[in-house]
């Protein structure tokens, strides 16, 4: 099973939210007593207020005045726009198509989880209690099937946990998983932070400090070093919550009912299942089932085996790469650069190391730097069977598994008759596998070393003893050879293949601008919008801007004309990226101004990915600036973020929470009235409110914003606490 379920979002939307989360009240001035009600105000906004999304957002000009206005968002609507009512399941599929179907429902995705009724429940639910430090959870299976945590932790009453679904069965080579979820209250249904592994036979938990698993023991504290007790991380895609995405089940939806004051999650199954990769078949289906089938143009779907590289890679990406949210209620057949980002995450803790290996946890996206991609025609499905998941070579020949040659040879074909000749090792020996060498089983770095999480290296690099040792990853050949010194294997390696290939140029720029401080060195290496490796070119621009880019930046002609080429790049990713550059650092020269505003007017069906991805990049980088108490250059990003999103509530959100740390207070409230006015039905805008209420000494207007939250969040026992003290006054 993957990790979705532990990266509650992509990298960049968890710093956008902790923007929100970590803040907190200025005291100065205030009566003691109210110090200590908005004490508790803080826990409040720390369990509530969790609405916003990575920081992402861009200022406004510094004269808006005298520029061109950017256009507004346009309203357009897709010719078929997709409901959960076009999804027919996988079960209408298996009549036309047995042979898929037969091959899908024993595969890992045909397998990936379920209601507890319908999947092997590989996790032991024995009665042996888990200590932790200050409680004890026992896992037990009922005699009616019923799956339970009981939990007892210190000062509390017990509850008992219902589990209502599973995903994983510990089916991945290299450390297999299976995690439990629950059905909340509210509608949601919510991760549990109780996972097992197969080879270890244990129960683990994800760490608050640092994310990393550890088994369960008494020097763990259930409330203080669990990084997901109390559930808190829902199935879906909602920016209101720390959550899952969409991966770990098919066609899920999550839409607030506010006259239930509930959630309503649906999904068609925890499986991942046909319509997961090939879209809504309803309308495919009566199509074909029609009298004139045979004299079809349209038949309601595409054939996925005709796509190109690229939209092939996306179909695997939806779920098999880091990414962030961009808009919610995504659905397969929608498309997915509105929805979501796969390159964005860079911007944020990037999860890849300068060549594309895997820093600190991250799905296979970093195909995108194998050569074989970059220089080749290699897709998923080109090693992958897509619908049993066993292997076979770019030709569709079965292979007899993930270590066969042959997916190499296929392309490589002078490799194929004599391995040996290039391996340099015996031909039966681990060492003459293609996959020993070029696609080693690296351990996740994110997730620690006391469990076993690794995962096949999808950059397919060239062993690099001396810069993997520098990047601190396990080089492929001490792997095997764990005993010699680098010494022999470099002479080793040296001996076979003499002076190896040189890198990427790409990646060349990124090494040597490691280690450069100086803004205009920089600009030269990572700036690079000549060429085709926009992983790699998006990497360079994203290190840029964290680094180098200041609002009203003094002009440099030949930045602009860099970043200017960056943004007629066809790649949502990269366009945007050098967009908000544009737009953050130099939008005060007239020429560049209209520059971005032609580039917003002639975006066409793209409007909505990069509009979006834009006003999102800005945000981020005003958090940036918040985080570093840089609350002036900040509010320029927030503003210049709602400039191309005006509607975006977790900007909105991000920017009163710069006005409050930078003593505005007035401002701060009049934005959050203009986030109630978008989102009137979000009960976390009311608490922050009462927040900035309550620290500019406002208790009647606090009071009646706790009352407003409550109306839609009447569970909310910390708000109605601090309502109560409040009253009290």
């Amino acid at each position: 099973m993957g990790k979705k379920k532990r990266k509650s979002k992509p990298q960049s939307a968890q710093k956008r939210n902790a923007a929100r989360s970590g803040s907190v009240f200025k005291r100065a001035g205030l009566p003691l007593i109210l110090v200590a009600i908005v004490a508790l105000m803080v826990v409040l906004y720390v369990f509530l207020g969790k609405t916003s999304a990575p920081p992402t957002k861009a200022p406004r000009s510094a004269s808006p005045g005298r520029m061109l206005a950017f256009p507004p968002p346009s309203e357009k609507e897709h010719a078929h726009t997709i409901t959960y009512a076009d999804f027919a399941g996988s079960d209408a599929c298996a009549a036309c198509h047995a042979r898929e179907y037969n091959l899908w429902k024993t595969s890992t995705h045909g397998q990936a989880g379920g209601n507890t009724d319908e999947v092997k429940i590989i996790a032991r639910f024995d009665g042996k209690p888990l200590q932790f430090k200050d409680a004890v959870v026992t896992p037990v299976r009922d005699n009616d099937g019923t799956y339970r945590f009981i939990v007892e932790q210190d000062g509390r009453p017990v509850s008992n946990i219902v589990v209502e679904a599973t995903v994983g069965g510990g089916h991945m080579y290299g450390g297999g998983t299976q995690t439990f979820f629950m059905k909340s209250p509210d509608g949601t249904v919510r991760f549990l932070p109780f996972d097992y592994i197969r080879d270890e036979d244990l129960w683990f938990v994800q760490l608050r400090k640092d994310e990393t698993w550890v088994p369960i023991s008494k020097e763990i504290s259930l409330a203080a070093d669990l990084a997901n007790w109390p559930p808190h991380r829902i199935l879906g895609s909602m920016p209101s919550f720390s959550n899952c995405q969409n991966c770990h089940g098919s066609q899920i939806t999550i839409n607030y009912d506010a006259a239930k004051k509930t959630y309503n999650t649906r999904y068609t199954t925890l499986k991942i299942n046909c319509e997961s990769c090939h879209g809504p078949g309803k309308r495919h289906i009566e199509l074909v089932g029609g009298a004139n089938a045979a004299e079809l143009t349209d038949i309601g779907m595409e054939a996925l085996a005709t796509v190109s590289k690229d939209k092939s890679l996306m179909v695997c990406f939806q779920c098999h790469a880091t990414k962030d949210v961009i808009q919610e209620n995504y659905l397969p057949g929608k498309p997915m650069e509105e929805h979501y980002s796969i390159k964005m995450p860079m911007l944020g803790n990037n999860p890849f190391l300068v060549d594309g290996r895997v820093r600190s946890f991250a799905y296979q996206f970093n195909h995108l730097f194998s050569d074989c991609y970059i220089n080749g025609s290699m897709t998923c499905v080109d090693c992958h069977e897509p619908h049993g998941q066993a292997y076979r070579d770019v030709f569709g020949k079965p292979l007899i598994g993930k270590f066969d040659n042959g997916q190499c040879t296929g392309c490589h074909a002078s490799k194929a008759k004599k391995p040996e000749l290039h391996s340099f090792h015996k031909a039966d020996s681990p060492g003459n596998l293609c996959t020993s060498c070029h696609m080693p089983f690296l351990q996740h770095q994110g997730v620690g070393p006391d469990l076993v999480f690794a995962r096949s290296d999808h950059t397919i690099p060239i062993p690099r003893l001396a810069f993997d040792t520098q990047i601190g990853i396990e080089n492929a050949c001490m792997k095997c050879h764990q005993q010699e010194s680098m010494e022999w294997l470099g002479d080793n390696l040296k001996r076979w293949y003499g002076d190896l290939k040189p890198h990427n140029r790409f990646i060349a720029n990124l090494k040597r601008a490691a280690t450069v401080t100086d803004r205009d060195t920089a600009a030269k290496l990572l700036l690079m919008p000549d060429g085709n490796h926009s992983a790699a070119q998006m990497a360079g621009l994203a290190s840029y801007v964290r680094q180098h880019l200041k609002p009203a930046a003094v002009v440099d002609l030949d930045v602009i004309a860099k970043l200017k080429s960056l943004a007629e790049i066809n790649d949502a990713d990269l366009k945007s990226l050098a967009l908000t550059a544009l737009h953050i650092g130099y939008d005060g020269d007239p020429e560049v101004r209209d520059f971005l505003a032609r580039q917003l007017s002639e975006l066409g069906e793209n409007e909505t990915a990069v509009r979006n991805r834009w006003g999102i990049a800005a945000d981020y980088i005003g958090s940036l600036f918040s985080g570093k108490r840089d609350f002036r250059n900040a509010v320029i990003c927030y503003q210049k973020s709602l400039e191309v999103k005006p509607d975006d509530v977790i900007t909105l959100v991000n920017l009163a929470g710069a006005y409050r740390n930078s003593g505005n207070f007035s401002a701060g409230i009049s934005t959050l009235e203009t986030a109630i006015r978008i989102e009137p039905e979000k009960a976390s805008l009311y608490f922050q409110l009462a927040q900035l209420y309550g620290q500019s000494e406002q208790i009647p207007n606090a009071i009646k914003a706790l009352e407003k939250g409550l109306a839609l969040d009447p569970g909310n026992q910390n708000a109605r606490r601090i309502l109560e003290q409040l009253q009290a006054l």
